[in-house]
């Protein structure tokens, strides 16, 4: 999980800029519609939702904002029909790229998503053609400055966590799927500030890519289909040492 973890601490980083862009906005508006879809439109008794709700909260979205999404997903009010959508392909490298998107319209985002693979050197797949390579997992992420890594090691055992990596700007717990809420709420009993949850794919093996320039259009391929509007998550398996991070930069 070592270059997961590496990209999730820049993925960190870009968030705050996402959502100064707004673009955070949008990405919850459809988290919270296909999550009250898929699920019991009161968040009581649907974590997902709950959780999609509480991250709202976080960014300021406005309570009617956040009811109207509800309503769309739930058909009382007219509105975008969205779905889950998971796309597989390759990057530079052959390292494995996993596209978790919600979508409208399936046509237009299997299209953006295609283009936007073969744009940076890499190419869309057939379904499972890579998915083998991960692992589905809860995924906490916790605020470094908030709590020292002995801390959250011990907390995150306590709330019976399978596996915790740290890392200068976000802690990284992970849960087994079905736990994810239970661990993240025992989590919060126990004092820890949690800054996001959400079921995920981890690579179960990685692909060390050690020349820049491939790292710099792996980098760019993630980039760019995570800007994509219809992308809610972008997973890939890739591992760059951190020489080769530090030649590259962390801009991307």
């Amino acid at each position: 999980m070592a270059g997961h973890s590496h990209w999730a601490q820049i993925k960190h980083k870009k968030a705050k800029i996402d959502a100064q862009r707004g673009k955070l906005f949008s990405k919850l508006i459809r988290e919270i519609t296909v999550a009250a879809r898929l699920g019991d439109p009161n968040p009581e008794f649907n974590p997902r939702l709950r959780t999609a709700i509480e991250q709202a909260k976080k960014a300021n979205m406005p309570l009617e904002t956040i009811e109207r999404a509800i309503k769309k997903g739930t058909g009382e009010i007219e509105g975008a029909s969205f779905e889950e959508v998971m796309y597989e392909g390759y990057g530079p490298g052959g390292v494995a790229v996993m596209v978790i998107a919600t979508t409208d319209n399936r046509n237009r985002t299997t299209s953006e998503v295609r283009h936007t693979f073969t744009k940076h050197g890499g190419n869309l797949g057939s379904s499972g053609c890579v998915s083998y390579l991960f692992e589905k997992k809860g995924l906490i992420e916790v605020p470094a400055g908030e709590h020292s890594e002995e801390e959250i090691f011990e907390k995150a055992v306590e709330a019976e966590a399978e596996d915790v990596q740290t890392g200068e700007e976000v802690h990284l717990i992970y849960t087994d799927p079905e736990n994810l809420y239970q661990v993240k709420e025992t989590l919060e009993k126990l004092g820890v500030k949690v800054e996001k949850a959400q079921i995920t794919w981890v690579p179960t093996t990685s692909v060390e890519v050690k020349d820049p320039e491939t790292a710099k259009k792996v980098i760019k391929l993630i980039d760019a289909l995570d800007d994509l509007e219809d992308v809610q998550q972008v997973i890939s398996n890739f591992e760059i040492p951190d020489e080769v991070m530090t030649r590259v930069g962390t801009q991307s």
